[in-house]
């Protein structure tokens, strides 16, 4: 049996009789060069891991966002703005009136410099890169204080009112809103959640629907008035049910959708109309859950480009991630050692060619680096549960399970803050079997998948008893690239 799906995604069904499959910490790599059922048709790669880059107030990252040139990067840690440069050495810039929540960040150019436009959901805030004046702006600024998401587009910044349909834009070319006018998204009368720009035009993402706006500069001999109108024919009839979900991604953006009747789906938009790309198995984690506190952001990896979602309210906290390229899912979940949580991660950008991310605790900056092993020095643990090896429920005597690890990839030794014994030196796979259908487990039987150098070392299991509904499952976490290029098995079929 040299292909029987071993390598795969995510898809955990409602009921694990039917399916029952995990991929924690891997993503899955398709070689388009070859044909089915050849070795390495489909591979597993490790996750990137955390490596420390800066140390903020001991907070969590609210928000992160890169300045225009990119010499600069902003951080919100608590209630601390912070300016960092390219020698990731962080600069206080400034106080928020707020230390809990999401901020969200966008920039613009003004006479007097670049200027970073933020908002808390209390207080819109302005600081200027050239100046180095932080502002909080008052309630006589603009038609209204707060503000929960902003963006920029064509020389404005825009922002909502929050819980109503209206939103506003500064004046041209200002982080200053005096003279500005706003508008309403009132062509159906929820309120808006999010907002984004994409192609120069406004998403409004509403509650249960979601309009798009364009600049048609209504500005008429000085005279200033709204310059954005709604486009005629785009109102979709699906809204948003997390602000902070919004994140760019590929030609488009994604986000945690919800329907009319409740229902959470992650989609994207693709001109003017939604694409569900979540599965069954996603929205069934989603069902009956609080996903209004979901934050996202998107990454690159090796040409693969990521959506990161994370739900910090569901069970530990929950971190699915949408591959672009393979149109599949996985999970990316943090050990702690005893259990699975969220990802660290709570706000990211790109900045100096590299993806940072911010800690949603700790008020640590890390990059995320595909050849470090650990988050931040402790352990991750990487595993894939295979769908259900079943026979017309006939009994199948296992003889022998092969996996094709990359081999010699040991290390000299390494320690983890959470194990201090010598760790990588000769890392291990282990694999563990249910057969009744994913509610209880075998003992883990542990096998070396190659010391340092051992190019040609195999991963095999033998003797692995009998069963007529087998699932296999087998972790890592051992600090090493742990890639996974198939899998065989070798088995007895019987007419019992």
């Amino acid at each position: 049996m040299p292909d029987f799906g071993f390598i795969g995604t995510s898809y955990t069904a409602p009921s694990l009789t039917q399916d029952a499959q995990e991929c924690i910490n891997y993503f899955a790599e398709i070689d388009p060069t070859k044909g089915q059922g050849e070795r390495g048709i489909v591979a597993l790669y490790p996750t990137p891991g955390l490596k420390t880059q800066a140390s903020l107030t001991q907070a969590p990252v609210r928000g992160m966002f890169t300045m225009t040139g990119g010499q600069y990067f902003i951080a919100v840690a608590g209630s601390r703005v912070y300016k960092v440069d390219a020698t990731m050495t962080p600069t206080q810039i400034g106080t928020l009136t707020t230390s809990t929540g999401y901020v969200s960040i966008s920039d613009n150019q003004t006479a007097t410099g670049p200027i970073a436009f933020m908002a808390d959901g209390v207080n819109r805030y302005t600081y200027n890169l050239t100046t180095g004046v932080f502002t909080t702006l008052p309630s006589t600024d603009g038609p209204w204080q707060g503000a929960d998401v902003v963006d920029a587009v064509d020389g404005y910044n825009i922002y909502n009112q929050p819980g109503t349909y209206n939103w506003a834009c500064t004046d041209l070319n200002s982080g200053l809103s005096t003279n500005a006018y706003y508008g309403s998204a009132n062509g159906y009368p929820d309120n808006i959640v999010s907002l984004i720009i994409d192609r120069r035009q406004v998403y409004l993402l509403k509650e249960v629907t979601t309009e798009v706006w364009t600049d048609v500069g209504n500005v008429i001999q000085g005279i200033i008035s709204f310059p954005f109108q709604r486009v005629p024919g785009t109102m979709m009839q699906s809204g948003c049910g997390a602000p902070f979900s919004v994140a760019r991604f590929g030609n488009s953006f994604a986000f945690v959708a919800k329907d009319t009747r409740g229902n959470s789906t992650i989609e994207m938009i693709t001109g003017y109309a939604f694409q569900k790309i979540s599965t069954h198995a996603v929205e069934q984690s989603l069902l009956n859950q609080y996903v209004a506190d979901a934050v996202a952001f998107t990454y690159q990896i090796e040409g693969h480009e990521m959506y990161v979602v994370t739900f910090p309210s569901i069970g530990t906290g929950l971190t699915w991630v949408y591959d672009l390229s393979t149109q599949s899912w996985h999970k990316w979940l943090y050990w702690d050692g005893q259990q699975y949580t969220r990802h660290r991660a709570n706000a990211g950008c790109f900045f100096q060619n590299r993806y940072l991310v911010g800690d949603y605790q700790n008020g640590k900056i890390y990059e995320l680096d595909k050849n470090t092993f650990t988050d931040d020095g402790n352990t991750i643990r990487r595993v894939r549960r295979a769908p259900h090896l079943v026979s017309d429920l006939q009994r199948q005597f296992f003889d022998e399970f092969q996996i094709q690890f990359q081999p010699g990839v040991g290390l000299s030794g390494v320690t983890t803050p959470l194990n201090s014994e010598l760790v990588g030196a000769n890392p291990q796979a282990m694999l563990r079997w249910s057969n009744d259908g994913g509610s209880t487990w075998s003992n883990e039987h542990w096998v070396t998948i190659g010391l340092e150098g051992k190019y040609k070392n195999r991963a095999i299991w033998r003797r692995l008893g009998w069963a007529r509904d087998r699932i296999f499952e087998v972790s890592m976490t051992d600090p090493v690239k742990t890639a996974i290029m198939g899998a065989e098995l070798f088995v007895t079929p019987t007419s019992a």
